[in-house]
This record gives structure tokens, sequence and C-alpha cells, in this order.
């Protein structure tokens, strides 16, 4: 499993799911008459709808932002009238990307830092390391469990790099990325990132790579989603009903477990 990815259903093993059983047990005078274990079937706690406290139904993680990134690069050019066989790709890091196949340009993506969100305006506060309750449902469908999601914010500075055969061409790549992605901050939000803003641009370089020179423009953006762990929670572990003289008619213990699976 991927360090970038943010998990909504997950597999877990079988033996996790055996805390699933609530002993009822009767006794009188202290002896114990009747003892019995109440298996709860449970195939999976975690499959759950989470639109109920999502932005969306599928959260947000570093591949689903770069698929977005895409998207907005490939549709602001067809919106300008370029053809498919001219749009400008969005890419892994170049290289080692066969430039020829790209054509005249390229923009390349990679990630320059990842961690935990510093939550404060200044972004000097502790970092938010640790996952912190967020939501908590039941389901008819588990009667003896509480679902509880936690979530955590993280930061990450995403470099796109704008590649060309020229500087002019990569100059105005540059600007155009710039500019597309300043006034489409929104498509971001609207699909989960909490925050995104241009940070900074990179200095202006060329490399040569197979005898042919290449331009390349680095642009920072700021990107913080939060990733989202589900546990579940069983509410009842044991019954105990009592009989006895000296007591009330019937006495009743629940003992309940606050540990989570």
């Amino acid at each position: 499993m991927s360090s970038s990815d943010s998990i909504i259903t997950e597999e877990i093993k079988g033996d996790l799911l055996d805390d699933n059983v609530m002993t009822l047990i009767i006794t009188d005078g202290g002896q114990i008459k009747y003892k019995e274990e109440l298996r709860i079937e449970l195939d999976n706690p975690y499959i759950f709808d989470p639109s109920h406290f999502l932005p969306n139904t599928t959260p947000m993680n570093l591949p689903r932002f770069f698929k977005i990134a895409s998207q907005l690069i490939s549709d602001a050019q067809s919106r300008a009238g370029i053809v498919d066989d001219e749009i400008v790709e969005l890419v892994e890091e170049y290289p080692p990307d066969n430039f020829a196949r790209l054509g005249d340009e390229a923009i390349a993506f990679r990630v320059l830092k990842r961690e935990p969100a510093r939550m404060n305006a200044k972004g000097t506060a502790r970092p938010h390391r640790k996952s912190t309750y967020y939501y908590e449902t039941m389901s008819p469908e588990y009667p003896n469990k509480t679902i509880v999601v936690e979530s955590r914010p993280v930061d990450h500075i995403i470099e796109f790099t704008c590649w060309a055969k020229t500087n002019k061409l990569a100059n105005n790549r540059a600007l155009w990325l710039e500019k597309l992605f300043v006034n489409h901050a929104w498509a971001f939000e609207t699909q989960g990132v909490e925050r995104f803003f241009w940070r900074d641009r990179g200095p202006d370089t060329f490399t040569t790579t197979g005898g042919q020179r290449l331009f390349y423009r680095p642009i920072n953006f700021f990107v913080r989603f939060r990733e989202f762990e589900i546990k579940s929670n069983p509410l009842v572990k044991q019954i105990i009903v009592s009989f006895s003289a000296s007591e009330s008619p019937i006495s009743s213990e629940i003992s309940e477990t606050s540990n989570y699976e």
C-alpha cells in the first residue's frame, strides 16, 4: 500500500473479525446456570457509505490530484481549439520519458515535500501527526459496532515543470499553467483539496539530452488534503444476568470496551 494513498475501504485479516462475540451469562446464587456466545456476523466493518462526511464520495489522494490536474490541462487546451494530437500532456517527472514522443512541449510533475500539516496561519505550529476524531456512525447491519472515522491533514509542495525545445515555448507555457491553476483552484477544492495556491516559480534552467537542448521552468504549488482512517469499536462485550435471594430479582451487568480493533 502506497504511503500517498488515502484509504476509505481496506482489506483486513479474518482473525481481526473474531472479536464480534457477545457473551450472555445467567447465574443463580453465584453459580452459572446458562452461558451462550452470541456471534454477530461481520465480514468487513470498514465498508460503508462515506458520503455523509466527505466533501466527495471519493477521498482525495495524490494519484487523484494529478488526474484532476491532467484533466484540467487537457480541457483548457481543448476549449482553446487545440487538436488532440497537439495537446501538451501532463507526464511523470522528465527525464527519462522519450521527449520525441511528446512533441515540442511537456508538463511534468513531482512531489517536492509531503509532511503533516501545521495547523496555524503561519505554518509554525506543531505538526498534526496523529489522526484525530472526525466522524462516528452506527449501522443496523452491525448492531454491536460503532464505526469511527479519524482524519489527519497532510501538506504537499508539488512541482509542475514546463519542458520545451525553446526558451519562448517554455516561458509561455509556464505563465499559461500558472494562470490556469490560480484561476481554477476551485476545481481542486470542490474535489476534496482543503487548500491550494501558487507558492513560487523556480529558476529558468536548461539541459541537453541526446544532443537536444531542453528548457524547463519549475512552478510550485501548495496542496493540503485530509487522509482518513476507519476503525470499528465493539459496544457490548458481555451481559450477565444474576438471580440471587439477597439481591434484587434481576440485576444485569454490561461490560463495555473502548479498545479499537
